[in-house]
């Protein structure tokens, strides 16, 4: 089987080329350099750069794959921008009207949790999976495959939102993920700042905006001292997400018994998280960092899992 993946949820343009469990064509075109001067993505201008990029990524594979070797056509179709999905919905339809070939809407989180299973078979089920992004916090619970129940999730700001918020709050750039782990990383602090940890009703789920809260407030509060050490705010505002995360996701392994664990969404390439999260569970699956952030190769992996499926 042959699938063409298509993913333009957000602010990443990006088409590959499932054949037989491998990816032969993997094409992403980042809009972050675009948005770095309004600290964050503007929705107008991502569904503008989406159509411009899809031409050019479309104009690439014409001369390097055979169309007419498709089989399906995978496309994400929630949740996200509704210009930038409309974009690659429309490609999508256009292209399967002109080939014949059969039309697969998506999930964008449902990705995401099958980007560990590209190129090879990781995921044993039943499954835990910590799913952290810019837009979604989610503890989700996978019994077969195509199986989703969330059990958990932010009630405010996700993760990576709130990454980036910080890092602009405190001028520091954007995006901020990669910015704060890489000061993290750099940084040899002995304690850190004790940040709380929020609360919630339900014990899987999070809540992040009290400790971005607390954060930007001590920076208010603290920037003009001379021993202030902005490198140690962050850092500590880093060390108490992460264990954040862990700590509700630990509580859903102790219930739940899962015989495996996934870590998946663009969050999940700091450094830090994945090596805390390798050591959770025996069976503890993260995808390769280029697979972190929203692609297409996940897209077409999850629609090859799905038709599995329906075909057993």
């Amino acid at each position: 089987m042959t699938i063409l993946g298509i993913e333009t949820s957000h602010d990443d343009t990006s088409i590959a080329l499932w054949k037989n469990n491998k990816i032969i064509e993997f094409i992403i075109f980042s809009q972050i350099d675009i948005f770095k001067e309004f600290g964050g993505t503007v929705p107008e201008i991502a569904s503008r750069e989406h159509t411009k990029n899809i031409q050019i990524i479309l104009n690439k594979l014409l001369k390097t794959i055979n169309f007419k070797q498709i089989d399906l056509i995978a496309y994400t179709s929630e949740p996200g921008l509704i210009g930038s999905l409309q974009v690659g919905k429309l490609f999508a339809y256009a292209l399967s009207s002109a080939l014949q070939v059969e039309l697969m809407p998506i999930n964008h989180m449902l990705g995401h949790l099958y980007s560990v299973n590209i190129e090879k078979e990781a995921i044993k089920y039943p499954a835990l999976a910590l799913v952290v992004s810019g837009g979604h916090s989610e503890i989700i619970k996978c019994d077969f495959p195509g199986d989703y129940q969330i059990i958990g999730q932010t009630q405010d700001d996700a993760i990576g939102e709130v990454f980036d918020k910080i890092s602009s709050k405190l001028n520091l750039g954007f995006p901020g993920g990669p910015i704060i782990n890489k000061i993290y990383n750099e940084s040899t602090f002995d304690s850190y700042i004790n940040f709380t940890k929020p609360r919630t009703l339900n014990e899987f789920d999070f809540s992040f905006s009290g400790l971005k809260t607390q954060v930007i407030n001590y920076h208010n509060k603290h920037q003009s001292e001379e021993n202030y050490n902005i490198n140690l705010v962050v850092s500590s505002f880093m060390d108490t997400s992460i264990n954040y995360l862990l700590s509700k996701f630990k509580l859903a392994i102790k219930k739940f018994e899962p015989n495996s664990i996934i870590l998946c969404g663009g969050v999940s390439s700091n450094s830090i998280l994945r090596e805390r999260f390798l050591k959770l569970h025996s069976n503890a699956f993260i995808p390769e960092k280029k697979y972190c952030q929203d692609n297409a190769a996940m897209i077409a992996q999850c629609a090859f899992e799905l038709k599995r499926r329906k075909n057993v």
